[in-house]
């Protein structure tokens, strides 16, 4: 009588994969009765596999699953487990056509997608780096732009404040210029006044010294005629 870890095994198998099935079943037998949470789960590579409606050969086949194909893991039985399929539809299967991990082409298939998408990203990256190497050139060279232009508003900066030292200087010298200017020309009015008054008494003095000069040879010419007269007579 075949015992629970060979029922349902075809006696044509390969060694290696019947004591490959052989230990799935031991496994699964430990663990039978116990619930699980629903999971994904692949079937097996396989002709096809059978889900029914019920856990037993007797039961109605509900589909015919394909190995590779992910499936729901719903609920585990003593040699059956309950899934639910992409179409909505429930049903059980055997134990040991389901596995955790997925079939090698859907791995290889996973792995070529997450190589591309990451070669998608680091061309993604690199771009992104690029943009961000120009843009911090373009920054740099308006900061050394700017770093010039400071320069030389600093410079005028400088440059109009030594020129507003140079004409507050001019204006001040302008001011005492004109504070000598004005004194040099009060000096000069003065000047020029004496000068006037000078020229006044000097002018006075000249006609009052011929005045004087006239008056005198008036006075020497009456003498001399009258001694002229008296000599006229004596004789």
């Amino acid at each position: 009588m075949p015992s629970k870890l060979t029922k349902g095994l075809s006696p044509s198998l390969p060694i290696n994969l019947l004591i490959f099935i052989l230990c799935i079943q031991f496994s699964t037998i430990l663990f039978s009765g116990i619930s699980a949470e629903a999971e994904t789960r692949y079937i097996r590579p396989s002709i096809e596999a059978v889900v029914r409606r019920g856990q037993g050969t007797e039961y109605k086949i509900v589909a015919m699953v394909k190995d590779g194909t992910a499936v729901e893991f719903i609920e585990e039985g003593e040699e059956f487990a309950k899934i639910l399929l992409d179409n909505g539809k429930e049903g059980w299967v055997l134990k040991r056509f389901l596995s955790t991990e997925p079939p090698l082409d859907k791995l290889v298939a996973s792995m070529r997608a997450q190589k591309d998408e990451m070669l998608q990203k680091e061309a993604e990256n690199r771009q992104q780096l690029d943009t961000v190497s120009e843009a911090l050139f373009r920054t740099e060279q308006e900061r050394d732009s700017a770093i010039s232009e400071r320069n030389k508003i600093q410079a005028s900066y400088k440059k109009l404040q030594q020129d507003t030292a140079d004409v507050v200087q001019i204006k001040s010298n302008m001011e005492k210029v004109s504070r000598e200017n004005a004194t040099l020309t009060k000096k000069m009015a003065l000047l020029e006044q004496a000068n006037e008054t000078l020229r006044s008494n000097y002018t006075l003095k000249w006609f009052l010294a011929g005045g004087g000069v006239l008056v005198f040879g008036m006075i020497i010419g009456g003498i001399v005629r009258g001694s002229r007269k008296k000599r006229s007579s004596l004789l």
